[in-house]
């Protein structure tokens, strides 16, 4: 299901919210105007945002939207399994539209966040043969190319 999502990035925006539309019924979310902006934002983002930052920047857009219904909206989402919460021991969280399973890189200098394409099947631990695994999570830390360049000029 998410990865028939993540080329709608390039669609027009009413394909998207059609599809994101469906999605919610499937999900049996009620589709609000608000809930389709906060998934469509997600879904063209790659900055992994906060809430607050989703707040500011559709609130650009919709002047009626409150900062409670963003974080409703997006624990809705996390809690059907539709976006990621993004825990990198920071002040806040970060959420990621949930087009596939990934891995993140996090620079600790600028704090870019990139998203990593790891096989989770090809990770085995031998200590944890016979337990159920749910979730897999790798976070690589890091100072991305352009700070580690800035670091060198210093």
């Amino acid at each position: 299901m998410k990865d028939r999502l993540a080329p709608l990035v390039n669609e027009p925006k009413e394909i998207r919210y059609q599809k994101l539309k469906d999605v919610l019924k499937e999900h049996k979310i009620r589709v609000s105007h608000q809930r389709l902006m906060i998934l469509d934002y997600l879904l063209c983002s790659d900055i992994h945002p906060t809430a607050d930052e989703i707040f500011q920047n559709l609130k650009l857009k919709d002047p009626v939207l409150s900062q409670a219904t963003v974080y409703n909206t997006l624990n809705l989402l996390v809690n059907h399994n539709l976006i990621s919460e993004l825990d990198f021991n920071q002040p806040s969280k970060r959420y990621d539209f949930y087009s596939y399973h990934h891995s993140h890189f996090l620079c600790e200098s600028c704090g870019k966040i990139i998203d990593l394409d790891i096989d989770e099947k090809d990770l085995r631990f031998k200590e944890l043969e016979g337990y159920q695994i749910d979730n897999i999570e790798v976070i690589i830390r890091g100072i991305c190319p352009d700070c580690k360049a800035g670091q060198q000029k210093v």
